[in-house]
């Protein structure tokens, strides 16, 4: 049971370590580790994992990591192991987080270390939009959208939740739980 649990602390770490912007931000290599490199999910599972913490309180990284070590162990060890792998999971996502905050708050106390930290946050701010952008672009898959080719009316479906996604949350501030609600059940219907 150590070398899957081993394989999701490192995996998770490194998301953890290098997931600049929070979970929008390391959306990206938390696909690149689940779906492409380990391929513990497939990434219809990978989209239903993210829509579902979405709703979740919490933040979705945590809540991802919790159900990608749960899923990955859940056939090989049972519901209890796939707990523990689901743990293991949260705490290695959390450990460089919990790290990478104290190092910054010591170089902001120190009066040599502010003007470095803050070129340093210029560099990363244009990086936190092009991850969110990758995830995005990521994320539209033909399994998950469907294409014209194959399904005209599940793609049309999809397109339409999405573009009223984008505009009730960015146009008119819609609480982004209660759109993924509305669009749930419009796909419902829909679909």
């Amino acid at each position: 049971m150590t070398y899957p649990l081993l394989l999701l602390f490192l995996s998770f770490m490194q998301v953890g370590l290098f997931g600049i912007g929070g979970s929008a931000g390391s959306q990206a290599l938390l696909e690149n580790e689940v779906i492409t490199f380990h391929q513990w999910l497939t990434p219809a599972q990978f989209a239903d994992v993210m829509v579902f913490c979405r709703v979740l309180p919490g933040g979705t990284g945590v809540n991802v990591a919790a159900m990608s070590g749960y899923f990955s162990t859940c056939a090989r060890f049972g519901f209890w192991g796939a707990a523990g792998a689901g743990l293991v999971s949260v705490v290695s996502l959390a450990i460089p987080s919990a790290l990478w905050t104290s190092l910054i708050v010591k170089l902001q106390k120190s009066e040599s270390c502010r003007s470095w930290l803050e070129c340093v946050m210029v560099v990363l701010r244009p990086l936190v939009p092009g991850l969110i952008a990758a995830a995005a672009i990521i994320m539209m898959r033909r399994d998950i959208f469907s294409s014209m080719q194959t399904n005209p009316w599940d793609f049309c479906v999809s397109v339409f939740l999405f573009l009223a996604t984008l505009a009730g949350v960015g146009l008119y501030r819609f609480n982004a739980v209660f759109m993924v609600i509305l669009c749930g059940i419009a796909g419902w219907i829909l679909l």
